[in-house]
């Protein structure tokens, strides 16, 4: 397996002290960070958290890094969607 984008490491200190309900942490970047490409407000949170781990800048618009994380994401999406 390739190294990925946003490590393991990084998301479990990200969301050290946190409670969304779940532990699906890096499926709910991933969206957070989609939502906020296509324009869709996230909460302060999960705002602050991608702000931290550089996956959007201080406009809530993603970075490259966070762009890369939603192309890692969606990949295999976008090879069979034509």
């Amino acid at each position: 397996m390739t190294e990925r984008i946003v490590t393991d490491a990084e998301i479990a200190t990200a969301f050290d002290g946190t409670n969304f309900g779940h532990t699906r942490h890096r499926e709910l970047l991933q969206a957070s960070v989609l939502k906020r490409l296509v324009g869709y407000h996230c909460g302060h949170t999960i705002t602050e958290i991608m702000r931290r781990m550089g996956l959007i800048g201080k406009t809530n618009k993603p970075t490259k890094r966070g762009i890369a994380m939603v192309r890692e994401a969606y990949s295999d999406i976008m090879k069979v969607s034509g």
